[in-house]
């Protein structure tokens, strides 16, 4: 085998995971550089099961080719060397990205943890509608950069509706400030919904 063919199957890998998972990237991607909202995201949304299945038979081709048992076959001098250690090496991390790519969207989620404040009288309250947000990995990235927000006591972000519930303390944050928040993640809060 080749060794442009192994860098080849895996940079295909790693590229078609993060492909997969820019309908979540895209948007902090998209802010982080300045530019607003990531529109393709819902294309990117609708074709991710596809570039993961391509990812995983690209890494998985890389991970027979790169750890099968060499035939030895040198009588007309053509042997062909097993992949070296910077080759496996690229493979597992490679495979880390890939993966770490893949899971992305489940992981605010899944790490997400609501703040344990008690709630008070004098704390105020925060219903918005957020009608852009295009996947449910979205809503949960929306909920986790709230929940870390000062001030903020709960938050509350659901994909089905649309609509985001907060709870905060305002001596600590203000509403402008909370639905700037929602609007800096790429998703803009819809102002006339705002209760």
């Amino acid at each position: 085998m080749k060794k442009t063919n192994f860098s080849w199957t895996l940079t295909g890998g790693v590229f078609a995971a993060l492909v997969a998972s820019l309908c979540c990237i895209g948007p902090l991607l998209s802010l982080t550089l300045g530019l607003g909202s990531f529109a393709a995201s819902a294309w990117f949304a609708q074709w991710r099961p596809v570039f993961l299945g391509v990812t995983f038979v690209l890494l998985g081709l890389a991970w027979y080719l790169t750890y099968r048992r060499p035939t030895v076959d040198c009588e007309d001098g053509s042997c062909v060397r097993p992949p070296g250690k910077a080759a496996r090496l690229s493979l597992w991390l490679g495979t880390i990205v890939a993966l770490a790519a893949a899971i992305y969207p489940a992981l605010p989620a899944a790490n997400h943890q609501i703040k344990a404040a008690a709630v008070v009288a004098s704390d105020a309250k925060l219903s918005v509608l957020i009608p852009s947000m295009d996947c449910p990995a979205c809503a949960a990235g929306i909920e986790a950069s709230l929940s870390r927000a000062p001030g903020v006591k709960q938050a509350a972000v659901n994909y089905d509706t649309k609509a985001a519930e907060l709870v905060y303390d305002p001596t600590l944050t203000s509403r402008d400030q909370l639905l700037a928040l929602i609007d800096a993640s790429g998703f803009l809060a819809e102002r006339s919904t705002v209760k």
